[in-house]
Formats: structure tokens, C-alpha cells, sequence
């Protein structure tokens, strides 16, 4: 997913099969380098007819939301969710990204700024996430370390190491241990509960709907 330079709130999805959407001319490989052109570590670039496109995560980092839209609009809103799974990069203050020394003095302080709210509006997302799936247990899932790595950098690839130690710790917890069991359980056996209609719905509905179906289980 990418951002087109134009209007980084909107993402551009490039897509491997068929959609409702017009297909962008696109090379594989342009895909990829548009998706890894974070303003502070790779340029732009253009594709098709000299149009510009950087890193989608800057926008629209958490793509949950974009995700139930293009699962409503592939197979429609009768189709039933099964689950919901977002992976994060870490907690709001999880991952730092440093003001710009001097090998980036070139790059604005806007950008910086822009590139610091990306955990902010991915933490603003799973909230959102938290209480459309409220009513529906085992449904919404998602993963994200919390601790360890706040002195990290977005550019410090060298210390992966330490990222995967961290998060090794992090599945280590029984409280993640029993979430990745249970996702796991849906995954194998999934139990359909709203369609992707209903879960667009009033809150209110959503509620009655659950309601509705407990009754019937019971």
C-alpha cells in the first residue's frame, strides 16, 4: 500500500488481482520501492505517467480500516468476517525517531513531525478497531510490542537482532501466548458472527445484533 505524493491521506492500493478499481501500469518492483519511499530515507518515485508516490505509511500506517473497505468492495457486504488481525510495529513511544543530524539536515522538520505522528495514528486506528469489534470476542487481533525497543530507530537496521529478541520476550507473555492461541483456533475454525455490512452498521444494531445471536445460540 502507497501513498500518492499528491495526497498522502489517500492510499493507493496496487493490486494482484482483480478490483472495481482501475489498475495502476506498475512493475512489480516499482510496487516495492513506492512502498519503501519513507521521505527521510528514500525518494519518491514516479510511476506511469510521471506520477509520484512515497511510503503509505506515512498516511495510513495502521490499515485496518482500509482493509474492511477493500474486503467490502472484492466480495461484497453479505460476506461474513471471520477475523481481523493487525500487526504493529510498537507502542506509541515504542519505536524513536530522532530529529535529523547532520547527515539529514536536508530533510525538513515537517517531515520529521510527519514521520513522529505515524504511531499516533496507528494507536488512533486500533482504538477504533477496539470498539467496532466490541461486541464481537475473538474477531479483532492485534500484536504489538510494547516494551524494549524505544531507543530504536527506524534506521538502526543493524539492531535487529534486538528487535527480534524483544519481541521474542513479548510472545513469551501469557497474556500474548493465550491471544496467538486463540487466533490460531479461529483460524482453523472460523465462526462467522457479522457480516462486513452489520459491522459497518450503527453501534447500536451491531448491539442488538450480537444480542440476537447469543439468544439464538443459547
Amino acid at each position: 500500500m502507497n501513498a500518492h505524493n499528491m495526497n498522502g491521506n489517500m492510499p493507493t492500493l496496487f493490486r494482484t488481482y482483480e478490483s472495481h478499481e482501475t489498475h495502476s501500469d506498475c512493475e512489480i518492483w516499482e510496487a516495492a520501492r513506492a512502498t519503501s519511499a519513507a521521505p527521510t530515507f528514500f525518494k519518491r518515485i514516479e510511476i506511469g505517467r510521471a506520477q509520484p508516490f512515497i511510503d503509505g505509511g506515512l498516511g495510513c500506517n495502521n490499515p485496518s480500516r482500509v482493509v474492511l473497505n477493500e474486503a467490502k468492495a472484492l466480495f461484497g457486504g453479505a460476506r461474513h468476517i471471520g477475523c481481523l488481525v493487525s500487526i504493529g510495529a510498537g507502542q506509541v513511544e515504542t519505536i524513536g525517531i530522532r530529529k535529523p543530524g547532520l547527515f539529514q539536515q536536508i530533510i525538513p522538520t515537517d517531515v520529521v513531525d510527519a514521520v513522529k505522528a505515524i504511531a499516533n495514528e496507528c494507536e488512533a486506528t486500533h482504538e477504533n478497531m477496539l470498539g467496532l469489534f466490541a461486541k464481537l470476542p475473538a474477531t479483532y487481533f492485534r500484536l504489538n510490542v510494547d516494551q524494549g525497543m524505544q531507543g530504536i530507530s527506524l534506521s538502526e537496521w543493524d539492531k535487529l537482532s534486538n528487535v527480534e529478541a524483544h519481541t521474542t520476550q513479548y510472545l513469551k507473555r501469557t497474556d500474548v501466548a493465550d491471544k496467538v492461541a486463540s487466533l490460531a483456533s479461529v483460524i482453523r475454525t472460523p465462526r462467522p458472527q457479522l457480516t462486513i455490512e452489520q459491522l459497518g452498521a450503527d453501534q447500536s444494531l451491531i448491539e442488538i445484533l450480537v444480542f440476537t445471536q447469543y439468544c439464538l445460540s443459547s
